[in-house]
């Protein structure tokens, strides 16, 4: 089996489409519907765009007035990109498709947008005052089918918008949950170390103090002071209470943070959203969509999901933002990370 890259995955899905737009040419020029299915939908797919995750894409989008076909959102649901689709052969130069454009693009407040009939695509990228032509038009029956790949991966690669590690597959799934039922476990052994420890002497003693739960030579540094967590690691986690986690991720961050809220404040009110504003609660009870990552908890005798699916520097605004509602007799001492 030979190793195809992206890109040439992309040249390949193309060429399918050409010939495609060739042999049901009659249909498709009556049908915008069908033109979606068999000559964009495959695109979208090949960049990345998962057309069946709402999450990704929403088709028949309303944005303020208008109407979109397709809205592709970003991995905080926010939209990015409108591709405006047309049946085969539609002259995609007329001024009220053209207006269209510019409706989309100022009710969404976006930079990127697309029309399209499946063969020719056109890029707007700015709109101007009397300037409304596309930055580019690409022809995948014409043009060279690598060239058209490229830029379209350039500037509609769905990995532009959705980082890597911010959709997982079922297998992360489980690992993360994984992760999170030892951090449980190792938890409940600290807590029972630190409550009957062993007597350093060996003789059996219980001693009658207990030990610090903070390690001597850590530097701590208060978590709400932290305004960029990209590309940096995290060892260890303080909670309210003074407890010291090892945390590996910014996401066991936001797990650790999140559960010692449900286990402090019995009148959390549930669902509780994110501070990112996403349809998906960062505390809830119907369990996140599949391919995003979540544990679940028992809160009040019913299960909840917290939704981990964040970059890091959302990982920490949701840390600080739900570390808001633990109760004041359970702050201690700020929440606080020790860098890695």
């Amino acid at each position: 089996m030979r190793f195809q890259s992206p890109l040439s995955n992309l040249s390949d899905v193309l060429s399918q489409v050409k010939d495609a737009a060739k042999h049901y040419q009659e249909t498709l020029t009556r049908n915008e519907a069908a033109t979606r299915a068999a000559l964009i939908d495959p695109v979208l797919r090949a960049l990345g765009w998962d057309t069946a995750n709402t999450n990704m894409v929403e088709v028949e989008k309303t944005l303020g007035q208008v109407k979109a076909d397709y809205a592709l959102f970003d991995y905080n649901k926010e939209p990015k990109v409108v591709v405006e689709a047309k049946s085969l052969g539609t002259n995609l130069n007329q001024p009220n498709l053209i207006m269209s454009l510019v409706s989309y693009a100022f009710q969404g407040r976006l930079n990127e947008v697309f029309l399209t009939d499946g063969i020719v695509w056109s890029h707007f990228d700015t709109f101007q005052p009397r300037n409304v032509s596309p930055a580019k038009t690409i022809n995948i029956e014409t043009d060279d089918p690598v060239a058209c790949a490229a830029y379209l991966v350039q500037h509609l690669d769905a990995a532009q918008f959705w980082p890597e590690g911010e959709t997982i597959d079922i297998l992360a799934q489980k690992i993360n949950e994984l992760e999170n039922t030892i951090a449980t476990l190792q938890k409940d052994v600290a807590s029972l170390r630190a409550t009957c420890p062993v007597n350093p002497a060996g003789d059996g003693q219980i001693p009658t103090s207990r030990p610090s739960q903070i390690p001597p030579g850590m530097v701590f540094v208060d978590l709400h002071t932290i305004t960029d967590a990209t590309g940096k690691g995290v060892a260890s986690l303080r909670l309210p209470d003074g407890t010291v986690l090892n945390t590996k991720s910014w996401t066991a961050v936001l797990r650790e943070c999140c559960k010692f809220v449900l286990s402090s404040n019995p009148s959390l009110s549930i669902p509780f959203p994110d501070r990112a504003g996403r349809t998906v609660a960062l505390i809830g009870t119907n369990e996140p969509p599949t391919g995003y990552s979540f544990i679940s908890e028992q809160y009040n005798g019913q299960t909840v999901y917290i939704y981990t699916n964040y970059n890091p520097n959302n990982c920490v605004a949701n840390a600080v933002y739900i570390l808001e509602q633990v109760p004041a007799a359970q702050k201690v001492v700020s929440a606080a990370v020790v860098m890695a």
